[in-house]
């Protein structure tokens, strides 16, 4: 790993993420001795070994520190493919947003089946207004039953029918104060409950985007002006 010191607010982000999937982990705990939980995703699995499987999949990310350091492109397909594991999806996605907001374009999609990295595809807000509302006004974005959800039934014709896919759990990626992006987790099959738990993940897959993004501009911003200056 590199050494290079990070900025406080990084650290700050970093420390307050991992507080959170902490505390969630402390929960599950709790309803291991009697106080009930939400319905699960896969009833075969242990509400205490899916959690584990989130904070063990966090942290070795956590451990792989040359992710934050310049490569945006590395750090969304290490993402995709961790989180396609760790939730139990078959694909998962990295989208930017135009400065506009008027489309994102897919920068990878990652099919687990396959094991394969696409990209490329854009949808605009025009097509579909109702989302890209919920894209800037929501923390996540769980539509169990994605084809009838108010949010998301309008992909259902163009995206969710012909690839049969049943429910979205999708997260916006925020830098500052302006969405960036968005980070799509798409389960295949019947519609699915998603948890609390599975929520919380998603939120911190997000935040691995952003804070890629971050550190990739805060090293730009340097080389940038050493530009400006030598132009002058």
């Amino acid at each position: 790993a590199e050494t290079q010191e990070d900025r406080p607010e990084v650290i700050v982000r970093v420390q307050t993420a991992l507080d959170e999937i902490r505390k969630q982990f402390a929960a599950s705990e709790r309803e291991d001795k009697g106080v009930p939980s939400v319905v699960q995703a896969n009833p075969a699995d242990d509400q205490t070994k899916i959690l584990r499987r989130h904070l063990n999949t966090y942290l070795d990310m956590m451990s792989q520190r040359s992710l934050f350091l310049g490569n945006v492109d590395a750090t969304i397909r290490r993402v995709n493919e961790a989180a396609s594991s760790a939730i139990d999806v078959e694909r998962v996605s990295v989208w930017y947003c135009d400065p506009q907001q008027s489309k994102i374009s897919c920068a990878d999609l990652f099919q687990r089946t396959a094991a394969s990295h696409t990209g490329g595809t854009e949808l605009f807000a025009k097509d579909f207004a109702p989302y890209f509302r919920a894209l800037r006004g929501e923390r996540t974005i769980a539509a169990h039953d994605a084809q009838t959800d108010g949010r998301t039934s309008c992909f259902a014709e163009v995206y969710l029918k012909p690839l049969n896919i049943g429910s979205l759990l999708d997260v916006p990626i925020w830098v500052g104060r302006t969405m960036v992006g968005v980070v799509c987790h798409e389960h295949v099959g019947p519609k699915r409950m998603w948890t609390k738990d599975e929520e919380t993940f998603a939120y911190l897959m997000s935040n691995f985007v952003a804070l890629a993004i971050e550190r990739s501009n805060a090293d730009a911003a340097p080389r940038t002006a050493r530009r400006s200056i030598t132009n002058t």
